[in-house]
């Protein structure tokens, strides 16, 4: 079966099965074992079976950073414009579109860059959201089309010989921004009264500066994330964000539990005791507490998160669950 990947990523091609920075999308083209195109080369993607597309995240950026074209349309409206879709679905089989980010995101498009990208995703085959809260917004808006989860995924084999050595710390998912809801976990964290750290994010950078008692651990590769993500005993995730989920299952791989959004899969399946609505700040402050003092309740939720990964988010349960549609 030939399988095709489309995204923003640029380049056209396999992923090596080899990348340091096998994050997400790197996975599922290397599991997939996916010929990559960028979006901008559309067009090129001819004789496949399957094509799944993910439209840029980053689309808003797209009128920012590129220049007026010729008939005086931004460049995020000129893409999402073209008859995507209609011409793959002319030179290939099936084609699926891959959830980006939060459901709700195309919601920040210019009102007819929303109406483009309805238009384009009323002409999939089939869509693949981050969770089953997503599956719910796209059913409601296509009742008729199929749409089901496509699991997150981790290369285990790039991983396999990081030996998890656990330091009395704890790590803060996301930063300081609203998407990722840093404060609160912030907040929360400082009940475990040991070293907090984050993580250094594309977005909006925190001047470690003005928190001086958080630890900034810098950008790094998707391998050396997790080296480092191994380190830590406790995690905090309190992002209100619905999006894929991989701070939630990367804790899950080495059995380090975090307390986060319980909309999200794999943070609801992986850490069942630990999820809470991001609102419920109280009940985080609770739940860390209890990590913090109860050594047996610690262990049955490091254990429980380590086993629900195993059981479900492992390579070959994902495959079973991909090959339904792919």
């Amino acid at each position: 079966m030939k399988v095709a990947f489309i995204s923003e990523n640029p380049f056209n091609g396999k992923i090596s099965s080899h990348n340091e920075n096998m994050r997400t999308e790197f996975a599922w083209m290397n599991a997939l074992n996916a010929d990559h195109f960028n979006i901008q080369n559309y067009q090129n993607v001819e004789g496949y079976d399957q094509v799944l597309i993910i439209f840029p995240k980053g689309i808003l950026n797209l009128n920012a950073i590129g220049s007026k074209v010729s008939n005086n349309t931004n460049p995020a409206t000129e893409l999402l414009s073209q008859p995507i879709i209609k011409t793959l679905k002319k030179r290939n089989n099936k084609i699926h579109y891959i959830q980006e980010g939060p459901s709700w995101l195309f919601n920040d498009y210019e009102i007819v860059d929303q109406f483009n990208f309805f238009n384009l995703l009323s002409e999939v085959d089939n869509i693949f959201a981050h969770n089953e809260h997503d599956c719910r917004f796209y059913k409601g808006l296509f009742p008729n089309k199929s749409v089901t989860v496509i699991p997150t995924l981790l290369i285990e084999e790039l991983i396999k010989d990081i030996i998890p050595k656990p330091e009395d710390k704890v790590i803060i998912g996301g930063n300081f921004a609203r998407w990722y809801g840093g404060f609160q976990s912030y907040v929360v964290a400082e009940e475990f009264g040991v070293e907090k750290w984050t993580q250094e994010s594309h977005a909006k950078r925190i001047n470690e500066n003005l928190i001086p008692d958080l630890n900034h651990l810098p950008r790094l590769t998707w391998i050396d994330w997790m080296r480092s993500l191994s380190t830590f005993k406790y995690a905090i995730h309190l992002m209100p964000t619905v999006a894929a989920g991989t701070f939630s299952l990367n804790c899950a791989y080495f059995g380090i539990p975090c307390i986060g959004n319980e909309k999200v899969d794999t943070q609801r399946v992986c850490h069942p005791d630990l999820s809470v609505d991001v609102d419920d700040v109280e009940k985080a402050h609770m739940l860390a507490k209890r990590l913090k003092e109860d050594k047996e309740f610690y262990k049955e939720c490091s254990e429980t998160s380590k086993a629900n990964y195993e059981k479900y988010y492992g390579i070959e349960t994902w495959r079973e669950k991909i090959n339904l549609y792919v």
